[in-house]
């Protein structure tokens, strides 16, 4: 038999060439290592997430124990006993149980599992948030198109050359105004409405996107306006929540699944798992609606048969196939939630409330810099309040260079760029304290300037780790530490 692939290369594979490390910094595309990286300070959860160490060691033991079952099993049967086991607990952390009624599907990313649900539904048209605010292959995978030069399963595909038979309409909504300023909801409401309206009249069946939360923070568009439409056209209109960040509690996954809204999910951004980890929880209304639905084959490119709920037709014109490196990252990812599902209420909102008041004020009195403001996150219209989920976790802003006599002028969205790249890199041979925030995001202009915005974000790790006060403590220090770097940075563009 051929030797099981080490721990590390296996946590790399599996995906295309975002999560490729560069030969020369060990980095991917999203400047994340593949090993624990204890020197930096994490704030960039909103991006993608850096192995922990607690979530290596616990690849490190699944790998160990397929290996061990390869030995008396085929690579095959062991694949599929233990998608379905991760497929039971990612359930039952996210309070689920049987009588919920809920699959789950696994994919490498967001945008690979965006690709699937919209290769299943098959709806013409879909309405989506700006692609700015979003991943950047979004567009082209509901669309039915390769949005990449190579794919998790197949290797190379064209990128914008169809994936099946099937092609689809897109329509997006910005989210915010030209400064930067969420768009009244009453004109988004206003808009949306005349997209569905209009395919409705033309016997059209469409997807909602809904976002929860966008890359700045945003629940998009209005969970009101969702709500109200799928219950108006309930057989003409599917909604899928993405929630990538997977910034959500319990109670709100729960209610949103009680709509029958389908929920997308990362391990890789607030949970803390490696890059590219994707998941859909499909409410059992929606599979059995689409129960006779066959994935076209060009599907093969993006997932196998044991990634798919047992049972589904979808998966039949799939290949069995393995993907340990998404097995891997899915249980590193799982080591953070087991963590962070044990904290309730009272462990969670003081932190988060702590650090949006240092943070907060810390970018209201440094005329470095801008806040992108936020309206509240409100899920009330499906019924979840009072959660830990209605506070802030990721912290927008606009960086500007203040001159000698006082006047701000915005970075350039490449100046933006260098800043977040320069985090980085140590300060200095003694300092060797580097910084992770979210990579930069279009945030409209400032005194005609386009620019961009960086974000600090607080992840579920962190969340546990602040139990302690003092880690806690540092841990907001450290937040604040990064705006001074920044101001540092500044001065050497």
């Amino acid at each position: 038999m051929t030797e099981f692939p080490a721990t590390i290369d296996l946590l790399v594979s599996g995906g295309d060439s975002r999560i490729t490390p560069n030969p020369q910094t060990g980095l991917n595309k999203y400047g994340c290592s593949t090993m624990p990286d204890n020197e930096i300070v994490a704030l960039g959860s909103s991006t993608a997430s850096i192995i922990s160490l607690r979530g290596m060691n616990a690849a490190q033991v699944l790998r160990e124990r397929c290996a061990q079952r390869a030995r008396r099993h085929t690579l095959q049967d062991v694949y599929d006993q233990q998608m379905q086991a991760l497929r039971s607990e990612l359930l039952s952390l996210c309070g689920l149980s049987e009588e919920d009624k809920v699959d789950a599907l696994f994919a490498a990313s967001g945008t690979d599992i965006h690709l699937l649900i919209a290769q299943w539904l098959q709806p013409d048209l879909t309405v989506m948030i700006d692609p700015a605010e979003t991943g950047s292959g979004l567009a082209a995978a509901l669309q039915g198109k390769h949005f990449s030069s190579d794919s998790t399963c197949a290797g190379g595909a064209p990128e914008s050359t169809s994936v099946s038979d099937w092609q689809g309409e897109l329509q997006t909504l910005v989210a915010r105004e030209k400064n930067g300023k969420p768009r009244d909801i009453a004109s988004v409401d206003a808009e949306l409405l005349d997209i569905v309206e209009q395919a409705i009249k033309a016997n059209k069946r469409l997807l909602l996107i809904l976002t929860d939360v966008c890359k700045t923070g945003l629940i998009f568009p209005g969970i009101a306006s969702i709500k109200k439409l799928q219950q108006r056209w309930p057989e003409k209109i599917q909604v899928v929540v993405d929630a990538c960040q997977f910034r959500l509690s319990k109670q709100s996954l729960r209610a949103y699944l009680a709509h029958d809204f389908c929920i997308a999910l990362t391990g890789s951004k607030f949970l803390g798992g490696p890059t590219f980890s994707g998941a859909l929880l499909i409410p059992h209304s929606v599979a059995n609606a689409r129960q006779d639905q066959v994935l076209h084959e060009g599907a093969r490119a993006y997932s196998h048969a044991a990634d798919w709920p047992r049972g589904y037709k979808a998966s039949l014109n799939l290949h069995p196939g393995t993907n340990f490196g998404l097995l891997l990252r899915w249980e590193a990812a799982i080591a953070e939630l087991r963590e962070f599902a044990q904290l309730n209420e009272q462990q969670i909102r003081p932190f988060l409330q702590a650090f949006h008041k240092a943070v907060s004020d810390r970018i209201q009195q440094d005329p470095h810099f801008e806040a992108v403001s936020n309206p509240m996150l409100d899920r009330s219209e499906i019924g979840s309040v009072g959660n830990w989920d209605e506070e802030q976790s990721i912290f927008p802003f606009i960086i500007y260079r203040v001159t000698s006599s006082g006047e701000r002028q915005p970075l350039s969205r490449s100046e933006s760029a260098k800043v977040y790249q320069e985090l980085q890199r140590p300060a200095d041979v003694q300092q060797h304290r580097r910084f992770q925030l979210g990579q930069p995001v279009l945030c409209g202009e400032r005194i005609g300037v386009p620019v961009s915005a960086l974000r600090l974000c607080v992840s579920a790790p962190m969340l546990v780790s602040a139990q302690e006060k003092t880690t806690a403590d540092n841990m907001i220090a450290e937040a604040v530490l990064a705006l001074d770097r920044i101001i540092e940075i500044i001065d050497t563009l």
